[in-house]
């Protein structure tokens, strides 16, 4: 499926949510610069995920009316600075997106420097973003609102193995009463392995996990409605699940 309508959005397969009523299209977890750390780190990554981001975006763009993009958090990936590849790539995705529609950015935990950035083009990084019954916050502290939460931040995923040892991990989009977390688009993030309990968000914590709803998002096929994590946790004929 292309996207799936959830109450006031629809998921989408371009790893992100869409408001029709806002004409607003919400992303998270890019982690721009991400080849950069590793290499000085001495891991030589090809430079991929900003040519993924805008290809994203451009199928947004396509599909849908949008007059908004939201990155809700670790729009990058360093924690302690702004390396190069961050400060061009960003640059450039800023430009792709002022072009065509309004930036909103909310704050995560990889953000520490991205103002810096952002002010070359006007842009205040938010703390969170509150739009009727929904507040859009990253996902790494606790925040005292009553609305549901849009949260990024925990990258879930779940992992299948067939009965000989194969593997697929597949980014998913989790979604219940008071919370809807967004999958990372990235490219070198394997993610939470949320079956198996690997939460990191503080927020998401405070909800039952096995009510939630999964959503793979799969390149190829679209998004596959997997029901709730409960119920996936007793998958036992033809995948494995773990």
């Amino acid at each position: 499926m292309d996207e799936i309508k959830i109450d006031d959005f629809v998921m989408t397969r371009y790893y992100s949510i869409y408001f029709p009523s806002e004409k607003m299209a919400v992303l998270s977890d890019l982690h721009i610069g991400f080849e950069e750390v590793m290499a000085e780190k001495g891991l030589l990554l090809p430079k991929m995920q900003k040519n993924k981001i805008i290809e994203l975006l451009e199928r947004i763009y396509n599909y849908y009316d949008v007059e908004k993009i939201l990155i809700d958090g670790d729009f990058k990936h360093e924690f302690s600075k702004n390396v190069r590849q961050e400060w061009d790539e960003i640059e450039e995705i800023i430009r792709y997106i002022s072009d065509r529609s309004d930036l909103i950015v909310v704050k995560g935990n990889h953000d520490n420097y991205l103002q810096t950035i952002l002010s070359k083009y006007g842009i205040q990084i938010l703390k969170y973003y509150n739009m009727g019954n929904y507040t859009f916050v990253h996902g790494d502290k606790i925040i005292d609102f009553k609305n549901h939460f849009i949260i990024g931040h925990e990258h879930p995923s779940i992992k299948i193995r067939d009965r000989v040892g194969g593997m697929v991990s597949m980014p998913s989009f989790l979604h219940g009463d008071g919370i809807t977390v967004l999958p990372s688009p990235s490219i070198y993030s394997s993610g939470s392995d949320i079956l198996n309990g690997e939460i990191l968000s503080p927020l998401l914590k405070n909800f039952d996990i096995d009510s939630l709803n999964v959503y793979a998002v799969d390149d190829k096929l679209g998004l596959i409605d997997l029901g709730k994590i409960s119920e996936i946790r007793k998958i036992e004929d033809e995948f494995r699940v773990f």
